[in-house]
């Protein structure tokens, strides 16, 4: 392995990537990804999201993937319900770190009302100011597949992280992990059923999974994820472990020491095709690293002009935002071709000068973040 190892750092100039990675390296518009559907327009990871994203311009929707007790695929970000956006079915707000989706089925999931964020907490001062809000469930695979089928959309694009805590320490987040080889065999059947594989890219922090998704279908698209913010706090705040003797649990089995602690050398080694980091850890030296060797650079997540300003100078090839207006109105003055909006019949639109009179408008009064 060492031997290996030392040729490969020697000779990183060669193209490891898959070929099928070759037509996403190659996009028709500039990558923009709308963070959980674009969590600063709609309730994250909802179809009302999904198709806020479709509607609106998405090239991509980056979205998050659980399992349920009774084995179907659902879609969100956290493995146990956020209090800040979720009360329950006598409209009361939820305990924190009581409702672990791996401990229910899908149909006691659809007790709970994912849309309605607390007002009070620090995560509606980030992210809802600017949300319309409504009630929403939590959706499945296969209602997102469905929904971009039926949308019309023949473009969109889905990058799908497989959530996964590798950590022992992480504690009842570990223990009520799923099982890897049966969320991805559910996970490729439905890519495989909806012929979306030219369509759906699989990313994970935890690159044990995306290993294993090449080792049963070396086609799909991986994405690897990774930051290392320790001022984060909790275990999940670094998945590198660039100073820690042991070797990373996050790393599918590598030490990223071998690697001189460069991730995008780990990450080519591996053959992954896209690197997304934390943003603020980006260097322009690994985005020229990671196109010499074949891989697109995807960071997260981008909020602002004056940091999308500083990606786009590094050439990364598309960026993940919690606010798709601001990035699309910041990639016009680029001249970049960016998707047209669109209007469907599907029923998941949210028109704030329609809702109830309860409903929360985006800031301003009306759609200023449609």
């Amino acid at each position: 392995m060492v031997a290996i190892l030392v040729l490969f750092l020697g000779a990183c100039n060669t193209n490891t990537s898959k070929d099928a990675a070759t037509n996403i390296n190659e996009p028709s518009y500039y990558d923009i990804e709308y963070h959980r559907g674009g969590r600063d327009a709609r309730p994250e990871n909802t179809l009302y999201s999904y198709q806020y994203a479709i509607e609106s311009g998405a090239s991509t929707i980056e979205c998050d993937m659980q399992m349920s007790a009774d084995g179907q695929i659902v879609m969100s970000h956290n493995a146990v319900l956020n209090p800040d956006i979720t009360i329950d079915s006598n409209g009361n707000r939820i305990e924190a770190n009581k409702y672990y989706i791996h401990d229910m089925t899908y149909e006691e999931l659809q007790e709970f009302n994912v849309g309605s964020m607390d007002e009070s907490c620090e995560y509606y001062d980030m992210h809802g100011r600017s949300q319309v809000q409504h009630k929403a469930s939590i959706p499945t695979l296969r209602q997102v597949f469905e929904l971009v089928r039926d949308s019309g959309n023949v473009n969109v694009r889905l990058s799908i992280e497989a959530k996964y805590m590798p950590d022992p320490a992480a504690g009842t987040l570990y223990e009520k992990n799923y099982d890897k080889d049966e969320m991805l065999t559910k996970f490729k059947s439905l890519v495989e059923e909806f012929g979306f594989k030219d369509r759906v890219q699989l990313q994970s922090f935890d690159w044990d999974i995306l290993k294993r998704m090449e080792e049963i279908d070396p086609e799909f698209i991986t994405v690897a994820l990774y930051n290392e913010q320790a001022s984060w706090g909790g275990v999940d705040s670094m998945t590198l472990w660039l100073d820690k003797d042991d070797p990373s649990p996050w790393l599918g089995g590598i030490d990223i020491k071998d690697f001189g602690k460069d991730p995008f050398k780990a990450a080519a080694f591996l053959g992954f095709d896209i690197v997304s980091p934390y943003y603020e850890e980006l260097t322009k030296a690994q985005v020229e690293f990671a196109h010499k060797n074949g891989m697109k650079v995807i960071p997260w997540t981008i909020n602002s002009k004056q940091d999308m300003e500083i990606m786009y100078k590094m050439k990364v090839d598309g960026m993940i935002t919690d606010k798709p207006w601001v990035l699309r109105e910041f990639l016009e003055s680029k001249g970049e071709k960016l998707p047209t909006p669109m209007k469907t019949s599907l029923p998941y639109h949210l028109d704030p000068d329609h809702l109830e009179a309860e409903e929360i408008e985006t800031e301003g009064g009306k759609d200023a973040a449609y």
